[in-house]
């Protein structure tokens, strides 16, 4: 009797240490948001024939590498007046978390000056579409396709306690294309 007892109450002990360690690596990458859990689920544009600009969740902890991939997009990516700008194919290194300096960080919309910054490298393909009946092309390539092998960017946290991210980078490869239909 005292070793079944015995036993059983191991095995809740297990169960329990199992369960908060889920919990914990859940915890792990930004208050349990996975890269994919903060995006908005994918939307066309037909007008366009590629992708919506990619919308994300408020994130309020220092994002993963993954989140940050996700997060450029959806800070990057935008429609004007004179078209639609996407961010697309994200690769990204995140740097160790560093203090505000004014020279690089003072032109982050919004930003916390007491909260780190952490750096990004990396690279990324932009396209710039225009509407797609009005292309030139016969093949249907609305878009300008732009490599950038060598990026830099930031993830900072605003005043208001959400976070974001960008990229910028030097010269780009471009050529016409058609737009990307997925993230």
């Amino acid at each position: 009797m005292y070793q079944i007892l015995h036993v059983r109450k191991l095995a809740f002990c297990l169960l329990v240490f199992t369960l908060f360690t889920l919990e914990g690596c859940k915890s792990a990458e930004g208050a349990g948001q996975s890269a994919a859990s903060i995006s908005d689920p994918l939307k066309m544009l037909p007008e366009y024939n590629t992708r919506a600009p990619r919308t994300c969740a408020k994130v309020t902890s220092p994002p993963s590498v993954a989140q940050a991939a996700v997060m450029v997009q959806c800070t990057m990516d935008s429609v004007s007046a004179t078209g639609l700008g996407l961010f697309q194919d994200v690769k990204l290194e995140m740097g160790s978390p560093r203090p505000f300096v004014y020279y690089s960080d003072a032109g982050l919309a919004g930003i916390d000056l007491n909260a780190k910054v952490y750096p990004l490298r990396g690279s990324y393909t932009g396209y710039f579409c225009t509407h797609s009946s009005a292309s030139l092309d016969p093949d249907g390539k609305n878009c300008i396709k732009s490599v950038v092998t060598a990026a830099q960017g930031w993830c900072w946290k605003s005043s208001f306690g959400d976070w974001s991210c960008k990229l910028q980078g030097g010269a780009p490869v471009m050529s016409n294309s058609v737009g990307p239909k997925t993230f």
